[in-house]
């Protein structure tokens, strides 16, 4: 039975390969977190492969190779990665005459793998039946499946989960340790999958719809992740970006990250009213963020000069706009050079939606498009993040979350907020579009909401508030006028998933905490080493009321433990100046 070992040798991937069987089991320091899971690498349907004969692997040869890559990101939870694996790529002659190999790669945090058909250039039906088999009283947090990937995140016993799920799902296998399932490297060369599970069967599935897939030589599915370790493991993870290589854009001068000032979700209809807009450009200059979002509803007759407006205020302008209307390559040609001669610095692509292939070429073709232009993107109702930043550096954030839009017409709960940094933002920036001290429906405290521009990861971080409501909180207008949207360092501090997350973010010499709590008070304890030397710093958080902000210094050394007190749904946040 071949085994991959991680460098250093705590993570193992165990495979057999063997005639119609084919399986993957990973252990942990000795503890196996998934039990032999079968790949059935022999039974994907195919024009080419044969879906009427059972097919089986002949002989199988394996080549490895040690992976030491380090590589940069503009976005994300550090600016610096490193990247140690070890890969195997099992070649396997099969029954009638076809070949396939199986990549795997086993790293510090996590293994992936996928399958590569290097002879086949047909029309396929592919049907993938990997899967992957978990300890019996695993829990699983999951969200059903829904093309934007908007819906709330259930905990659930992994026996009685049932149906179609968004990537990624998070499973605790023991009290130390959890597994996160998600997949990287998808391109208009295949399509997004999603995760099945059926009751009382211990294995997820990655599955996708029955699309035809038209494939050219060297056909090969993305990458399958199974990231693992503890929660600081999980969250901290970069091993998606890292998955994908390949870079597109050689000059990123242009592609700068950066907070957003944004009036559709407190004032919808003030995105057709350019002095409006202007207001939302003043307010953004005076606080030092770097961008506004003309949202649906601007118009071309004013829009050139609201871009000189914004210049003029060292304020960068972001245009809304549905997907359709940069759909056809010659209207987007047109479009995109239009709106570069105006000045724009980004676009938000809206209403994306749907997840089959050719939805995915239209990705690769408007981001070929965009960089050109040197157009920065922001996608909503969208695909999730599969590492598409390490190949377009200028792709900043997508939404597919239920995120703060969801506050009008509905509820989100202070819990479903504390689940999102163990899942949807492990695997790369989200647009919730936090900060929403007004909203009718929030059951969160305002400390919980300023926390959220910090626990919150995004490369264009959107506060969703009006200006007035921020205006009418100096300190959370202070702080907001500090904390950056992209960080040199991620450390996860301490939380559960559904209970509680608190993240310390370094930019700079600068350190910047927030923790977001569900449920009832807590006392949260937050011990100091991530500092190299003694500070003075700052502490926001709740009044009496929970709906005005405290502001306190403190003086703190590197062997400091802080404990605080949190009121129900409740958060704060620590800023450390250099």
């Amino acid at each position: 039975m071949p085994t991959v070992e991680s460098p250093g040798g705590t993570i193992t991937a165990d495979l057999s390969l063997r005639g119609t069987v084919q399986t993957l089991a990973v252990s942990n320091g000795g503890r196996q977190l998934i039990k032999p899971s079968p790949l059935r690498l022999t039974d994907p349907v195919s024009e080419e492969i044969g879906a009427d004969e059972e097919v089986s692997i002949v002989t199988v040869s394996r080549r490895n190779r040690r992976i030491d890559r380090a590589f940069s990101t503009i976005t994300g939870k550090r600016r610096d990665h490193a990247y140690r694996a070890t890969e195997s790529v099992f070649s396997c002659d099969l029954s009638n005459g076809q070949r396939l190999e199986l990549y795997v790669r086993v790293s510090a945090d996590g293994v992936a793998f996928r399958l590569r058909f290097p002879d086949t250039s047909v029309l396929l039906t592919f049907q993938e039946e990997a899967s992957i088999r978990f300890p019996r009283r695993t829990i699983a947090w999951l969200s059903p499946y829904a093309s934007g990937h908007e819906t709330n995140i259930h905990q659930t016993p992994v026996f009685d989960a049932d149906g179609a799920f968004s990537m990624p799902g998070l499973f605790k296998i023991y009290d130390d340790q959890w597994v996160l399932l998600t997949e990287a490297d998808v391109d208009g060369s295949f399509m997004p999958s999603q995760l099945g599970a059926d009751p009382q069967d211990d294995r997820i599935h990655f599955q996708h719809p029955e699309l035809p897939v038209r494939t050219t030589s060297g056909f090969e599915i993305p990458w399958r992740v199974i990231v693992l370790g503890d929660l600081e493991t999980i969250v901290e993870s970069d091993l998606v970006p890292a998955l994908v290589e390949n870079p597109q854009i050689d000059d990123t001068d242009w592609i700068e990250p950066g907070r957003v000032a944004w009036s559709w979700w407190s004032e919808w209809d003030s995105t057709a009213d350019p002095d409006r807009q202007r207001d939302y450009i003043d307010y953004a200059s005076e606080r030092g963020w770097e961008y506004i979002l003309v949202d649906e509803g601007w118009e071309s007759e004013w829009i050139p000069d609201l871009v000189d407006y914004a210049t003029a205020n060292d304020v960068g302008v972001f245009l809304w706009t549905h997907w359709t209307d940069l759909y056809d390559p010659e209207q987007r040609e047109t479009t995109l050079s239009r709106w570069s001669r105006w000045g724009v610095k980004g676009i938000k692509v809206d209403v994306m939606d749907e997840n089959e292939q050719g939805r995915m070429q239209f990705y690769d073709q408007l981001l070929q498009a965009t960089a050109d232009y040197e157009l920065m993107v922001n996608f909503h109702s969208s695909l999730l993040p599969t590492g598409m930043k390490a190949r377009w550096p200028h792709v900043l954030t997508y939404e597919a979350v239920k995120g703060a839009e969801h506050y009008e017409w509905a509820t989100l709960t202070p819990t479903h907020n504390t689940v999102l940094p163990y899942t949807r933002n492990v695997v790369g920036p989200m647009d919730y579009t936090p900060v929403t001290f007004s909203a009718e429906n929030r059951h969160t405290t305002v400390g919980h909401e300023l926390a959220l521009s910090v626990v919150f990861e995004s490369g264009l971080q959107h506060f969703a508030d009006s200006i007035d409501e921020y205006a009418a909180r100096p300190n959370a207008e202070w702080f907001l006028e500090r904390v950056p949207a992209a960080w040199d360092e991620t450390r996860f501090i301490d939380g559960q998933p559904g209970s509680a997350a608190t993240i310390a973010r370094r930019s700079g010499t600068e350190w910047f905490v927030g923790a977001i709590t569900g449920g009832g008070e807590q006392t949260i304890d937050v011990p100091l080493s991530f500092l190299s030397d003694p500070r003075t710093g700052t502490i926001l958080r709740d009044d009496e009321t929970g709906e005005q902000l405290r502001r306190e210094s403190l003086s703190v050394d590197p062997t400091d433990e802080l404990a605080i007190t949190v009121r129900p749904n409740g958060g704060f946040c620590l800023y450390f100046p250099g």
